[in-house]
């Protein structure tokens, strides 16, 4: 199968990882070559929030198990831990 993006979609997901790299270069090139490509205002601020919201997700997660940790001290809730640390 040769599947490939139209112009919009690719701008999209340019978008999506612009917001999640923090990369505001990218974010202003693409939401510009989106405009280029016909997508109005109000269809990039949908994909941005999508985009923070995917953003926002594991830390978010991250901070409820933080929470957990600290004041529960449930440090390993169903699962082995298998290394200290990822480094």
């Amino acid at each position: 199968m040769n599947a490939t993006l139209s112009t919009v979609q690719e701008e999209f997901v340019a978008i999506g990882a612009a917001m999640a790299a923090n990369c505001e270069p990218c974010l202003v090139y693409h939401v510009q070559k989106a405009r280029e490509a016909g997508v109005t205002d109000e269809q990039l601020q949908a994909a941005v929030a999508v985009a923070q919201k995917v953003k926002e997700t594991p830390a978010r997660l991250m901070l409820a198990r933080a929470n957990r940790i600290l004041v529960q001290g449930d440090e390993t809730p169903g699962q082995t831990v298998t290394s200290r640390c990822c480094g």
